[in-house]
């Protein structure tokens, strides 16, 4: 029997691993955040991966969802639950 994925978010992430989009979880201040994010291509089962990080402080990330490279700030990665895979 396999052990369960580990739920991440985005921003815990390593740079270079694929996982799975779990859901999106906007904050209560930034509600319109999950419609925004869904549109964009975090969906549920999407790839994603953490392309890489600006320095210092990491902040915006480089992310690649599906087809598409993005740059998302770490309040906004936080917000999307992986799974490794």
């Amino acid at each position: 029997m396999n052990a369960p994925h580990s739920v991440k978010t985005l921003l815990e992430m390593p740079d270079q691993q694929d996982c799975r989009v779990l859901r999106v979880r906007a904050p209560a201040h930034a509600s319109e955040w999950q419609d925004w994010l869904q549109q964009i291509g975090f969906i549920a089962g999407e790839v994603v991966t953490v392309l890489l990080r600006s320095q210092p402080g990491g902040d915006p990330l480089v992310v690649r969802v599906g087809q598409s490279t993005f740059a998302l700030r770490k309040a906004e990665a936080v917000c999307i639950l992986v799974e490794a895979i």
